[in-house]
């Protein structure tokens, strides 16, 4: 990559100085001028094989173009030289310069407190051959200060151990949900369900689960917390199946497709299949032209 990767462009300026280029001179004189940014000197070798190179055209139409283009352009030991792209590049360095002196200068403050610090830390109460309470509560205040700090990777999992729930959740439950979106909901809505049924039974209502949503696009299969509060568990048939598709009449399949059109999202649980999908309920006198076409799941809707 370039020491300064973005050209800075004042399109009025632009404009204003280059009403009379062509198209195919508008092209040859921008990419002249990336070419010379990206350069460490900020300009252009006095070499036209070479310019011709950069803009890719053959030797004859360069010489056509070149009176041209280069009328923006100063030559100036050996190198051709944009006097505005010049100062604008000159700008650039100042305040690159500028901010790396200051991050240095950071650093350096923040390395000395470091130092005062522990100079501080480092002056102790006169040693004696038994401490006193005093000193012994000095140095326990002094370790706890020293040695707290926010739980790292492994005591995070360490915890995660040590909940067997969220174990559940993590080895056995997550890994086998179609549907990877929110997992921090997706877990309390699993402490949920745990209060109220076994692991075995999530699992098998899981199961029929994804059969049912076996070739549907993941964007329509419900997320995992919307499909432990829906209880699966509790349906009437006992195998752990979740609710089908609510029926409706014409009435009520408009409203919903006017929902559905409003909000660009579609409760396939509630609804089933989207319009343009196999197996869509809806009839077909009612689709529009675009039903279905970037709309999203969402969970229990009206």
């Amino acid at each position: 990559m370039a020491d300064f990767p973005i050209l800075p462009l004042f399109t009025d300026a632009y404009i204003a100085d280059t009403q009379h280029l062509t198209n195919e001179e508008h092209g040859v004189y921008l990419r002249l001028l990336m070419f010379a940014w990206r350069s460490p000197g900020c300009g252009l070798p006095d070499d036209d094989r070479r310019l011709a190179l950069m803009v890719g055209v053959g030797a004859k139409k360069w010489a056509a173009l070149k009176p041209v283009v280069m009328d923006f352009w100063t030559l100036n030991d050996g190198l051709w030289r944009q006097k505005k792209l010049s100062g604008e590049r000159e700008k650039v360095e100042r305040k690159r310069d500028l901010n790396s002196a200051a991050g240095i200068a950071s650093s350096r403050a923040k390395a000395l407190k470091r130092n005062n610090q522990a100079s501080t830390d480092a002056v102790t109460e006169p040693a004696t051959e038994h401490p006193t309470e005093n000193q012994l509560s000095i140095s326990i205040s002094r370790y706890n200060k020293n040695n707290t700090r926010k739980p790292g990777l492994r005591e995070s999992a360490k915890s995660a151990d040590a909940d067997p729930i969220e174990r559940e959740f993590q080895e056995a439950f997550w890994p086998q949900y179609p549907r990877k979106t929110d997992k921090a909901d997706a877990l309390k809505a699993f402490r949920k369900a745990r209060k109220e049924t076994s692991l075995e039974t999530i699992l098998a209502c899981l199961q029929s689960f994804r059969r049912k949503s076996e070739g549907t696009d993941l964007q329509f299969v419900r997320q995992a917390s919307r499909f432990l509060n829906a209880k699966p568990w509790l349906d009437d048939d006992g195998n752990g199946t979740p609710p089908g598709p609510k029926p409706a009449d014409a009435d009520g399949w408009r409203k919903r497709l006017r929902l559905a059109r409003a909000q660009r999202q579609w409760s396939a649980s509630e609804w089933g299949p989207p319009p343009g999908a196999a197996g869509c309920l809806v009839p077909a006198d009612l689709l529009q032209p675009g039903d279905g076409q970037g709309w999203r799941e969402y969970g229990a809707a009206a």
